[in-house]
């Protein structure tokens, strides 16, 4: 069996998420559209797909979600995935969903 292969900006953002005191699980190899994390922040629990950014020449923002990645979020009856390029886009979605701020800045 082939191990499944993360966006090459995944590392960083996990990383990040931790150094902020977050709690990350990586589940980039769930697949059957699962998304790539599970993130614990301020007493509740976020799915996040993680997508690349976009690459230096401009063009497409990066990879978009596939199919089955589509119809999880489509099924899932708890909060919405969030798609992310950057750690900057988690917080944002994060705080979006949790109605407050977790973080007084990100570099």
């Amino acid at each position: 069996m082939r191990a499944k292969r993360t966006d090459s900006n995944q590392k960083q953002i996990v990383e990040d998420l931790r150094d902020l005191g977050l709690s990350v699980f990586p589940t980039h190899e769930v697949g059957r559209g699962f998304p790539d994390l599970v993130v614990g922040a301020g007493g509740e629990t976020y799915l996040v797909e993680i997508k690349r950014p976009a690459g230096p020449r401009g063009g497409l923002h990066g990879k978009k979600q596939n199919e089955e990645q589509i119809a999880f979020a489509e099924r899932w009856k708890g909060g919405a995935v969030i798609v992310a390029r950057s750690t900057e886009e988690v917080l944002e979605g994060i705080e979006h969903q949790l109605g407050t701020t977790i973080r007084t800045a990100v570099n």
